[in-house]
């Protein structure tokens, strides 16, 4: 039996361009002590093969720090074979880390365009892989390349698209797969992941991302283990996901219409948190939705500061106020004309002029009873 871990997109030194400088920092160290914890199962489960399928850097951002933390973690086992395809984000170029550094003999790095294949004799497995070159590429490397050795177990380690024929990203197809000759592909690129799937003889998968990025990237992350034999019966493989992950992202969109205060919100907020489970690992967005009092005029940055039980929480506001339309319409008053005015917009089909109208019409009969909006 052959241990292997299959990861892909790493994409450490991240920027987390989306959030504040403070927390961005802490986010990378999160991605940094994922990877280090997957290093610390390579060892403590003994794993023969660690396949990176492309992206373990985003290229740009590459700190000196972090490359001699990877290359440390990888001398730690030098038992196990590190297999790396250099993707669209960490392509294989003069200036790139995998040119430029120095790692420990047990990492082997696919560096052309074109097919080629690291031999493990004493455990009879062979990785074929190819690298990223540029930021793109056009065309599948492995169509009507078969392994040389079909007796043998062979396994492709690559970076590239799934979901589109028409990819700039290595276009890669189910018939292509099916048709390819390999036991396992192991893939990178798409971050969500996918699940084993056995199309003719071969099984692939994704192993999604080591550490989720953005709210685009919800759920735990990790890695694929999988224990594979080949003999005589054929190939036979298991494989299970593993979550390496410190945070998750999630999203939420929450109606809470009928909120008149502050304290309303927060209970509503922090029934959904309980609900689902959600703790200080988790980044939450939660997005408000229905009509509420029109004194209420909600301050995310106040609901946020309310609730301590998260790592973080993002508040959008997309409620509106809740009136009564059919008295504002007969009101003889410079109520009703400003009601009216403001009309097409609050019953149009544009959605973000219809929240600034309806905001704009808080505001307005405010300011004509000359009174206060409660803000929190």
């Amino acid at each position: 039996m052959v241990k292997i871990l299959h990861t892909a997109d790493m994409h450490l030194d991240s920027p987390f361009t989306l959030m504040d400088a403070s927390l961005s920092e802490a986010r990378r160290a999160d991605l940094r002590s994922a990877f280090s914890a997957l290093m610390m199962y390579v060892k403590d489960n003994k794993i023969d093969i660690l396949l990176i399928a492309g992206d373990m850097f985003e290229h740009e951002y590459a700190t000196k720090e972090t490359i001699a933390l990877v290359t440390r973690e990888f001398a730690k086992v030098p038992e196990c074979r590190i297999v790396i395809s250099p993707g669209n984000h960490d392509p294989y170029t003069p200036s790139s880390v995998y040119k430029k550094c120095q790692f420990p003999s047990n990492v082997h790095i696919f560096t052309e365009p074109t097919m080629s294949v690291f031999s493990f004799e004493d455990i009879g497995v062979d990785v074929y892989g190819y690298a990223f070159t540029s930021p793109s590429m056009e065309r599948c490397p492995f169509i009507g390349k078969k392994p040389l050795h079909p007796e043998r177990m062979n396994i492709l380690c690559a970076h590239g698209d799934t979901s589109s024929p028409i990819s700039k990203y290595c276009p890669i197809t189910e018939a292509d797969i099916a048709d390819s000759g390999y036991d396992y592909i192991a893939l990178g690129h798409i971050h969500t992941g996918k699940e084993p799937t056995k199309v003719g003889d071969t099984v692939y998968a994704y192993s999604g991302c080591l550490e989720g990025r953005d709210y685009s990237e919800s759920g735990h992350k990790g890695a694929l283990y999988g224990e594979f034999i080949k003999d005589e019966n054929g190939f036979r493989q298991n494989i299970r996901p593993v979550r390496f992950s410190r945070r998750r992202y999630a999203t939420h969109r929450l109606n809470i219409t009928g909120a008149h205060t502050h304290e309303e919100v927060c209970e509503a907020i922090s029934r959904k948190i309980v609900d689902k489970g959600y703790g200080d690992d988790t980044l939450l967005r939660i997005t408000l939705e229905g009509n509420v009092s029109p004194d209420l005029v909600i301050s995310p940055v106040a609901v946020e500061r309310s609730i301590r039980t998260l790592y973080s929480l993002e508040l959008i506001d997309h409620t509106l106020p809740l009136y009564d339309a059919e008295a504002l319409r007969s009101d003889p008053t410079i109520k009703g004309a400003f009601f009216e005015a403001l009309l097409p917009l609050l019953e149009g089909s544009d959605p973000e002029q219809r929240e600034n109208a309806a905001l704009a019409l808080r505001y307005g009969l405010a300011a004509i009873d000359n009174a206060d909006i409660i803000d929190f």
